[in-house]
């Protein structure tokens, strides 16, 4: 008699521990799928520097022609600093199949869907010119170059070129 009471206790101990681990892996994905669906929309930063570098060489040679036409400012030279580089958001389609999240990049063609690509933020913009030890030219060059760049005037510096 005592054998079968023993078989019964290990029998409903093995079903309750069996009840337990199944409401812990119900738990556990609840959890990875809640956390899941708080998290943004892809960001990935964009691999090569050159992207960022021919942004800047570009905003750096339209601003020095530009700078350049300014009356009384003579020969320029501009220097662009950024904060980061570029991001790229990727449209993403989000599955779930048997309680596991999947998500994966929409492409089109064999390529990723662009949502949004966001230029680096300049952090520094540095003007070197001919004519900038006059006032007025100075003023116009940062003028100018606040509204090139929609930069503040906290982040530009103007300097005299050396003759």
């Amino acid at each position: 008699m005592e054998d079968k009471k023993e078989k019964g206790l290990k029998s409903v101990l093995k079903k309750i521990k069996t009840e337990y681990l199944i409401l812990a892996a119900v738990f556990i994905v609840a959890i990875i799928i809640l956390i899941g669906a708080i998290t943004p929309a892809k960001t990935q930063t964009a691999s090569s520097a050159s992207a960022v570098d021919d942004y800047v060489v570009t905003l750096e040679k339209k601003l020095k022609n530009c700078l350049s036409e300014v009356k009384g400012a003579g020969k320029v030279d501009v220097i662009i600093s950024v904060a980061s580089s570029m991001q790229t958001v990727f449209a993403t389609e989000t599955t779930v199949t048997n309680s596991v999240k999947k998500e994966t990049t929409v492409t089109v063609g064999g390529k990723p869907v662009v949502l949004k690509e966001t230029y680096p933020e300049i952090s520094g913009v540095l003007i070197v010119a001919e004519g900038a030890d006059n006032i007025a030219v100075k003023v116009d060059l940062l003028n100018a170059c606040e509204v090139f760049l929609s930069v503040t005037e906290d982040k530009i510096k103007i300097l005299s070129m050396k003759k």
